[in-house]
């Protein structure tokens, strides 16, 4: 397929920003000798900076040694001693840079004081925050967020996350655990939660999740304005640090970017030819494959992944809100993804770019049920491409882009 001139938004200097601030923070606190503790995507991230806590998330530090390089090494030491290699590529990664901390990328994650682990789609969270906490010989707490079906809520927007109904005593329930995290959080930092910390880093919470939230409906715009390369690293603000005050300095910017970019009505793509949905977590050491379809004129205007990470908050009910980080498909029944379907009708797209896992069964279970969602309400087609996050050796980029663009010739 022939290549076009490639448009970014041009986030990357406010991402490099971002983690600037990030690690300045870290660097303070641990001057400080505040807590460390480590989270996984789906925690209440707001605590992490009402209680002024460390935060280090093995998840996001594996993307960035597969991103860098490293993760294979640190894969192949888990399995070495003697961890199976179809366990979680997060898990693999983590675990490997523990054991051989010399090949991993630095810096390497602080030392943790406790693990806070969900169970709000991936089960395999519990597991691998017990073998840290065992590691460590750490206290942990895990928040158990509900399964949703239809008998529990309805009608969930995709990106807000809000059902049109909601079963609430599910909701009570969850909000009682949430409650209990506030007390474990107490304990461990050896003081009470400050009332107004917490109502104020709500409130930049809820700021923050809206400039995301309308990023990702700007992107369904035509032509697609921005490129999976640059979007996909909104999960960490999504997932990690919703309540920070340089995240919502970081969505103010790429709001206003993605806003003129639209007033303008440029693309990332010289020549915009399909618009595909993709989900799947994304293969970070391989994010150049975006960049190579976007060259092509094959944009992405949803990226399913990213909108998990989303959800609309509201600081006047906080824990109502925490809740509702559990209100995404992939932790919902098949039967439930009328928001992916609007949105994908809102799009207009004309097929799909599906990521099956082997590092990450749990996203892959849905693969097939999604593509068959698409199919059956939209008439829309979906290829299905083996990339797990961490591991590129499953991966071949060549295959990768063969795949495609007989995909591409099935669609003109």
């Amino acid at each position: 397929m022939s290549e076009s001139e490639w448009n970014p938004l041009g986030y990357k200097n406010l991402y490099r920003e971002l983690f600037r601030k990030h690690l300045e923070r870290q660097e303070r606190l641990m001057k400080e000798g505040k807590k460390v503790g480590w989270f996984f995507s789906f925690s209440p991230s707001e605590l992490i900076y009402v209680f002024d806590v460390i935060s280090a998330y093995p998840e996001q530090y594996s993307a960035y040694c597969a991103a860098r390089g490293s993760s294979v090494d640190l894969i192949d030491s888990a399995v070495g001693n003697g961890y199976s290699h179809f366990l979680c590529d997060y898990f693999k990664t983590t675990l490997g840079s523990l054991l051989t901390p010399e090949k991993a990328t630095k810096p390497l994650m602080p030392v943790p004081d406790f693990i806070i682990d969900t169970r709000a789609l991936c089960v395999a969270h519990h597991e691998m925050s017990e073998i840290f906490s065992r590691i460590f010989n750490i206290p942990k707490f895990t928040v158990t967020y509900p399964y949703w079906t239809k008998d529990s809520a309805t009608n969930i927007d995709e990106l807000t996350k809000i059902p049109e109904r909601i079963e609430q005593s599910y909701v009570d329930y969850t909000i009682s655990r949430l409650q209990k995290l506030v007390e474990f959080m107490e304990r461990i930092c050896n003081t009470e939660m400050d009332d107004k910390k917490f109502r104020d880093v709500f409130s930049t919470s809820e700021k923050t999740s809206k400039l995301l939230i309308e990023i990702a409906e700007m992107m369904m715009s035509k032509p697609t304005p921005g490129s999976q390369r640059e979007i996909a690293d909104l999960v960490f603000l999504g997932f990690f640090v919703l309540g920070s005050d340089y995240a919502y300095e970081f969505s103010l910017k790429a709001h206003k970017i993605i806003r003129e970019r639209i007033k303008r009505r440029e693309g990332v793509s010289e020549n915009e030819k399909f618009r595909l949905l993709t989900f799947g977590i994304m293969p970070w050491h391989s994010l150049e494959l975006y960049e190579y379809c976007e060259r092509t004129g094959i944009t992405f205007p949803i990226n399913l992944y990213v909108n998990a990470s989303l959800h609309l908050v509201d600081s006047k009910k906080p824990f109502e809100s925490m809740v509702r980080r559990s209100l995404h498909f992939t932790n919902c029944s098949y039967d439930m993804m009328d928001g992916v379907v609007r949105n994908a009708r809102k799009a207009d797209v004309d097929g799909a770019l599906l990521l099956e896992n082997t590092g990450c069964r749990i996203t892959s279970m849905i693969t097939r049920a999604l593509a068959d969602t698409l199919n059956e309400r939209l008439g829309i087609s979906s290829l299905v491409i083996e990339a797990p996050q961490c591991d590129p050796r499953v991966m071949s980029m060549e295959r990768a882009k063969t795949q495609i663009e007989a995909y591409v010739e099935s669609l003109e």
